[in-house]
């Protein structure tokens, strides 16, 4: 198996074979390995031999390679190794997010302050109509730029350090939580109603899915015997990279992360309101028929009903994050809690999605002795 993101692997013979890029031929990467009976000793000779490579003939750098060329073969080299959504949201930062004259320029002539007032003004000005970008997209796109920078300085080319390349600073995000009062509206007209977007709906309050999670469960997922769902797949609209059709396409996939594949228990009361409702094994849940929808089409149709009960602000997300915090409240296990939500730890279970109300916290305080008197 290979140490992540180093290329560096353990063979059945024992030795260790470590992989660097000698040259590109007609902008293909062409591979040379070296062998050695340690990780770390493989680690270190391939350092050796780029040290090597990047002096080329003579003892001069070579610099002849300009950024998009790299891109474009970093990219396909992803492509490889990764879940198709995960390298077409690569190849969408590329084409969107940097800067022609950045991708026509040569690898050895770009610098840290250049990278640095790229990344500022994408913050300012680098969303749709010239408006701010989050941090947390700048921050996605330097850490593509710095994998190819990476990528191109294993190749032996001259360029700037990647790791002294500064991610912007990001801000707690503040999450918003449907709340009691509301909630409640919310539950009775999702309760009263058979609608296929209703039991969606009632699948992310209940179960805390995400929404391409939603649009991708079908009937046979749900085994009444054992009262439970099985999240296995997910739809989303991605960017087409192939140069053929739309822009764009919808792909139905395996979830998110691994974690994220995951058998999730039914609520008795849940259960029973889906018997109810149930259709053959392969209709989808959300369109109550064999054809899928993409996540935004019922984003918009969740919108709709939002907004008849004048409560347009919250998002589909915050069904997810309103579930997370309610299982808090009723004492759920923070380790059964990370798992139903999919998540890879507890951790980020109780950073990211439990947010503790102003009433849980003045009760954790009213726990309290007074002082002695």
């Amino acid at each position: 198996m290979a140490r992540r993101g180093e290329s560096i692997y353990k063979r059945k013979d024992g030795r260790w074979e470590a992989r660097y890029i000698e040259r590109y031929d007609e902008g293909k990467a062409k591979y040379r390995y070296i062998y050695a009976r340690t990780y770390a000793e493989a680690k270190k000779k391939r350092v050796e031999a780029q040290n090597l490579l990047c002096k080329g003939k003579g003892g001069v750098e070579k610099t002849d390679i300009v950024f998009a060329d790299l891109a474009h073969t970093w990219l396909e080299k992803v492509q490889r190794e990764t879940k198709e959504s995960t390298s077409a949201r690569y190849f969408y930062i590329i084409e969107h997010y940097l800067p022609t004259y950045l991708k026509m320029r040569k690898l050895c002539e770009i610098s840290i302050e250049e990278i640095c007032i790229i990344s500022q003004k994408l913050i300012l000005c680098g969303g749709k109509n010239g408006g701010p970008l989050s941090a947390k997209t700048v921050s996605d796109v330097i850490c593509v730029l710095k994998a190819i920078l990476r990528f191109g300085r294993e190749a032996g080319y001259a360029c700037v350090v990647p790791n002294e390349i500064k991610l912007p600073r990001r801000s707690a995000k503040c999450v918003c939580i449907i709340p009691k009062e509301k909630l409640e509206i919310v539950e009775r007209e999702l309760w009263s109603s058979d609608s296929p977007e209703s039991i969606g709906i009632l699948l992310a309050l209940f179960c805390g899915m995400r929404i391409g999670e939603v649009c991708g469960v079908c009937w046979g997922d749900i085994d009444f015997s054992v009262k439970s769902i099985a999240v296995r797949r997910t739809v989303e609209r991605i960017p087409n990279f192939s140069g053929e059709g739309n822009k764009t396409k919808v792909i139905i996939s395996e979830p998110k992360t691994s974690h994220s594949v995951r058998e999730i228990p039914l609520p008795y009361f849940l259960l029973q309101k889906l018997q109810k409702s149930a259709l053959p094994k392969d209709f989808f849940i959300v369109t109550g028929a064999r054809t899928h929808t993409e996540p935004h089409s019922f984003y918009m149709r969740y919108k709709t009903f939002m907004r008849r009960l004048g409560m347009e602000e919250y998002t589909f997300h915050a069904l997810r994050h309103t579930f997370a915090t309610r299982c808090v409240e009723l004492g759920f296990d923070a380790k059964a809690l990370s798992e139903i939500l999919g998540h890879a730890n507890v951790s980020t279970t109780l950073a990211v999605y439990v947010h503790p109300t102003l009433e849980q916290k003045r009760a954790q305080m009213e726990r309290f002795s007074p002082p002695c008197t």
